[in-house]
This record gives structure tokens, sequence and C-alpha cells, in this order.
């Protein structure tokens, strides 16, 4: 075998064993905090629809604050504008980003990751395609 294969093997080896090591962690999750009990919406128990427009729109972002990968489609919310990280009302925009799909334990892993009640607010929206899913935007002492 030459050179370049064993490399490669090597690289391939090295990817899966990575792969099973982080699969298989069990992964950090800080405790409940006031803020985020006081900010959290009501949910159902089931799956939860997510829009991600900033940060949440890359798929190793999601695999690592969920904590296993999320597939995600291409979707619009219409009457938002982007701004950096956060949204703004606008009436002639749409914002483009992704939906993905998360069980109860997955948005609780988001709310941590958002700082759901610090620096995000996670609010019920309508997508262009008719579906409900939860969007967040930042907090007004958050912007500064």
């Amino acid at each position: 075998m030459s050179r370049m294969r064993w490399k490669a093997a090597a690289l391939g080896g090295a990817i899966v064993g990575l792969w099973g090591l982080i699969a298989h962690m069990p992964v950090y999750l800080p405790p409940v905090t006031p803020a985020m009990l006081d900010a959290q919406p009501a949910q159902d128990s089931g799956p939860q629809d997510v829009f991600g427009y900033a940060t949440l729109k890359h798929s190793l972002l999601r695999f690592v604050v969920i904590g296993r990968p999320v597939s995600a489609a291409p979707a619009q919310l219409e009457g938002f504008l982007r701004e950096g990280r956060d949204l703004r009302r606008d009436s002639g925009s749409v914002v483009a980003g992704q939906v993905f799909t998360v069980g109860p334990e997955g948005l609780l892993r988001l709310d941590r990751y958002e700082r759901l009640g610090e620096r995000y607010r996670r609010d019920l929206r309508t997508l262009n395609d008719g579906r409900d899913v939860w969007v967040y935007q930042l907090l007004p002492a958050a912007r500064q």
C-alpha cells in the first residue's frame, strides 16, 4: 500500500474513532438558571421546529450544542430583517435561514446555548410555508 493510502486510512480511522468517542460522550449541561425558568415559553413534549438564522444555521454548531447530528432545510421568515445576531420587524424583508427539528432535551440545550432569559428570548413565529417554529431573538438589554 502506498504512503498516501496509509495516510488516508489513518485519517479515516481517526475520524471514525473520534466520532465514536463524541457520540457516546455525556454532554455537560449546566443547571437551569432562574432567568431561563422565567423566560421559557410553554412547549409540547414532542418534536419542536426551530428556525436558525445566524449561528444555528451551521450543522457543526448544532451538532455540538444539541449533542447529535441534526439535519436542516432552507426556510424563510417574512416580515423580519436580520441585523447581526438579531432580528427586527420589517414588513418588506425576508430572512433566510435553516429549519430543524429537536426534541424537548434538544430545545433545552439550545435554550442554554442562547442563554435564554439573559441574552435571548424564544418566540413562536410562522415561516413562509406556514410552519410554526421557535425563533431566538436578542433581548433589548443584550443589544447594547
